[in-house]
C-alpha cells in the first residue's frame, strides 16, 4: 500500500506542486484537532471487534480475517463518508473555495490533491488496524512451547490490500457527495447513499424476483469483487473493478468543480448534455474493460502460503484437456457449520471450488 501511494505521490511532488500543497493542507487539517484521532481510534476499535469479537472466530480456530471480511464494508460505509463529508462542503461553507480556486492550479490538481489527502487519512487508519489485528493474530497463533507463529502473512496482506481498494473506491464516491452540497451532514448522508448500493448488492436476492438478475447484481457488488482478495488472490479483474469506480468518481468531481466555468453561460444547457454524454461514455468504457478482464483474467497471483487458493499446473492442464462434449459437473453440499476438525477442510474446499469457477475454461 505504501509503495503504491509513493508511486503516485512522488511524481506529483516534482510535476504538480499545487496538488501536493492541497494534500498537505487537507491531511494536516484533519489531524489538527482531536476529531481526527477519535475517528482513527474508533475505526481501529471497530475493526478489532469485528475480527475477534464474534464467537465464531474462536470456534473456527483459524488465524485469518474471515469475520472482519464480512463486516468491514459495513464499517467503512460509515467511516468513509465521515472522512469525505467536509472535503469540499466545508470549503463552501467557510467561503474558502473561492480562494482555493484562484490558486495557480488546474482543477485536476485540486481534485487529485483532496483525493490523495483523504486516501492518506484512510491509509493511516488502515495501517493502525493492520498492525493491531496482526499482533492479536500473532499472539493467538503462537505455539507456547516453541514460540513459532503460524500465520499466513500473504493472505493477511492481500486482505488488507483489498480493504484499501474498497476504501479508495468509496472515497471517490464520497468526494462526489461532498462536491454537491455545502452542508457537511448532508454530504455525509449523500456519501452513505452513493456507497450503499455497492455494499447492498450482495443481498440482491432479497428484492430481485429472478435469481439470475440477483446473481448479476451481486457480481457487481463489493463483496463479490473482494472475494479474490479474501482468499489471498491478487487478480487483475477485481483490481480493475475498483479502479473503474475510482476513475468514475474522480471524473465526476472534475466535472462538478469545473462547471463554474460554463454552467452560467449561454451554452450552459448544452454543455450539461455534453458532459453527461462524456460521463456515460466513460462509464461504458470502464464497464467494458471490467467485463473483459472478468471473462479473461490475465493476472491471478496466489499470495497464500502453499498456494492453497490456486490451481496447480497439472490441474490446469487436466482442465484444458477435457473434452467439451463430455463435461464434468461438480456438485458440493457443504454445511454452514461443521465440527472444529473440519473447519479448515471446509474453508479450503470452498476456496478451491471458487477457483474452479473463476477459471475461464470451466
Amino acid at each position: 500500500i505504501v509503495v503504491v501511494l509513493a508511486a503516485i505521490i512522488v511524481p506529483l511532488y516534482f510535476t504538480r506542486t499545487a496538488a501536493i500543497a492541497v494534500v498537505r493542507r487537507n491531511f494536516k487539517g484533519y489531524f489538527s484537532n482531536p476529531t481526527g484521532y477519535v475517528f482513527l481510534c474508533v475505526f481501529v476499535l471497530f475493526t478489532s471487534f469485528a475480527a475477534f469479537w464474534p464467537h465464531q472466530f474462536f470456534n473456527a480456530n483459524l488465524a485469518n480475517l474471515n469475520h472482519l471480511n464480512q463486516f468491514l464494508p459495513l464499517i467503512m460505509l460509515i467511516y468513509i463518508p465521515a472522512i469525505t463529508m467536509s472535503i469540499w462542503s466545508e470549503e463552501k461553507r467557510e467561503k474558502t473555495d473561492e480562494l482555493l480556486l484562484t490558486l495557480p492550479a488546474h482543477d485536476f490538481d485540486i481534485v487529485i490533491g483532496k483525493f490523495l489527502a483523504a486516501a492518506l487519512i484512510f491509509t493511516v487508519s488502515l495501517l493502525f488496524s493492520q498492525i493491531s489485528n496482526f499482533l492479536v493474530l500473532a499472539s493467538l497463533a503462537r505455539t507456547p512451547a516453541t514460540y513459532i507463529v503460524d500465520l499466513d502473512t500473504g493472505l493477511l496482506t492481500t486482505n488488507y490490500f483489498g480493504y484499501w481498494l474498497i476504501g479508495l473506491s468509496m472515497l471517490s464516491l464520497g468526494m462526489v457527495a461532498s462536491f454537491l452540497t455545502r452542508n457537511a451532514t448532508i454530504a455525509f448522508v449523500f456519501g452513505l447513499a452513493f456507497n450503499i448500493p455497492l455494499v447492498a448488492a450482495a443481498s440482491a436476492d432479497v428484492i430481485a424476483q429472478s435469481s439470475q438478475i440477483a446473481q448479476i447484481i451481486s457480481r457487481w457488488g463489493i463483496y463479490s469483487q473482494f472475494d479474490d482478495f479474501q482468499r489471498g488472490i491478487l487478480s487483475l479483474s477485481s483490481t480493475m473493478y475498483f479502479c473503474m469506480i475510482i476513475s468514475i468518481g474522480l471524473y465526476l468531481c472534475m466535472v462538478l468543480i469545473g462547471k463554474r466555468h460554463w454552467s452560467g453561460g449561454k451554452d450552459g444547457a448544452s454543455l450539461w448534455w455534453h458532459y453527461l454524454v462524456r460521463t456515460v461514455a466513460l462509464v461504458v468504457a470502464m464497464l467494458s474493460l471490467t467485463i473483459v478482464f472478468n471473462q479473461h483474467d490475465l493476472v491471478r497471483f496466489d499470495t497464500t502460503r502453499g498456494k492453497v487458493s490456486s490451481l496447480s499446473d497439472d490441474s490446469r492442464k487436466l482442465i484444458a484437456d477435457l473434452d467439451p462434449e463430455h463435461p464434468v459437473y461438480i456438485e458440493a453440499f457443504i454445511s454452514s457449520e461443521v465440527t472444529k476438525e473440519y473447519v479448515k477442510t471446509r474453508y479450503d474446499l470452498i476456496s478451491m471450488l471458487k477457483e474452479f469457477g473463476s477459471h475461464e475454461d470451466i
